[in-house]
């Protein structure tokens, strides 16, 4: 799945990626995340996996989350 509204297409992998490298989220980042779990277009497992991965960090107090 791409992130819209960007002129170069992020994919989840890419996301997740700068989410953990910098320890931050955004509330953009977390309703898109949100948004692809219920998309009509379905994550792959691994998608599904690495979503869980960023939630569950967030709620172990891992990740800032910031505007």
């Amino acid at each position: 799945m791409l992130l819209p509204n960007h002129s170069t297409p992020l994919t989840i992998a890419q996301v997740i990626e700068r989410i953990f490298s910098s320890g931050r989220i955004t509330r953009v980042d977390e309703a898109y995340f949100l948004h692809a779990m219920i998309a009509d277009t379905p994550l792959s497992h691994e998608e599904q996996s690495q979503v869980r991965h960023v939630f569950d960090r967030l709620k172990m107090g891992l990740l800032q989350v910031v505007d």
